[in-house]
């Protein structure tokens, strides 16, 4: 019986370890973007060197943001298209975006978007982490 609860409070530990590593990672800053007040595409060059990631991060400062698509070119040449047509508030940032195929390496993330806010309060500020 003894060993039982030993071997039961072992999993547990574990379990509770494993979880917390994978909760507690941190977002890598892949890159940041000034955005016009004009419809246009940006990219952001990434690599090997940042790691792999799962999911995608934005984060949006200054002023308002509308982003209407996002494209994700992997290591291998594939393309992924996102498509957010979301309008950011200046100081919010996006839910965690899943990418298919689990870890993977990004070549470059190529953003379609526009800032929207108040001309007097200047171009919106995207971050983009990965996780």
């Amino acid at each position: 019986m003894k060993l039982r609860l030993i071997g039961l409070w072992a999993s547990l530990l574990l379990c509770g370890a494993l979880s917390l590593t994978a909760a507690d990672a941190k977002p890598t800053l892949l890159g940041t973007k000034e955005v016009t007040f004009l419809v246009e595409s940006d990219v952001i060059l990434v690599g090997l060197r940042e790691g792999a990631f799962s999911k995608l991060l934005f984060e949006v400062e200054k002023n308002d943001l509308e982003m209407f698509r996002v494209v994700v070119t992997y290591g291998n040449g594939v393309d992924d298209t996102i498509q957010v047509r979301h309008i950011f508030r200046e100081g919010s940032r996006s839910r965690l975006i899943d990418l298919p195929g689990g870890k993977r390496i990004i070549r470059k993330i190529v953003f379609f978007y526009k800032t929207v806010g108040p001309a007097r309060e200047g171009r919106a500020l995207v971050k983009v982490y990965g996780l």
